[in-house]
């Protein structure tokens, strides 16, 4: 992982963390699924996931803060170490700052390899409690 000086970490967990109220928020949705159509070919459309003005713009933020990085996230996500903290909310509240990289990098990127992930993360609270413990981070790195 790459190594930020500890000005300018704190203003990327700060980035984050500005998301936690919106995620937080009853009304917030990451998108919707798009029924199977029938084409004028005779073929049919698989369902996909279009995502919400928000929830792009909360992918898009992970990408311009420097959270998705280039690394083997789908080795890290099968080990017992990625696997705790994606599926683990107890250690999710003692992640490093490294250790949310690596969840965002694997939960954004595994979007691309399976349809509707990222919804999924944001649906079950995952991506909100990284960004809770990025919050909690951000206030320990302030007098840095």
């Amino acid at each position: 992982m790459e190594t930020w000086d500890a000005r300018s970490l704190h203003r990327r967990l700060e980035g984050l963390a500005a998301w936690v109220e919106r995620l937080a928020d009853r009304d917030f949705s990451a998108g919707r699924w798009v029924a199977p159509e029938p084409l004028p070919d005779g073929t049919i459309r698989m369902a996909y996931y279009v995502y919400s003005e928000a929830a792009d713009a909360f992918r898009s933020d992970c990408g311009r803060l420097g959270w998705v990085v280039p690394f083997d996230w789908m080795a890290w996500a099968g080990s017992p170490e990625g696997r705790r903290l994606l599926e683990d909310r107890d250690a999710i509240a003692r992640a490093s700052s490294d250790d949310i990289q690596r969840m965002l990098t694997t939960i954004i990127r595994s979007d691309r390899f399976t349809e509707g992930s990222l919804a999924g993360a944001f649906e079950s609270g995952l991506v909100l409690a990284i960004l809770e413990r990025a919050r909690v981070l951000a206030v320990d790195t302030r007098e840095a």
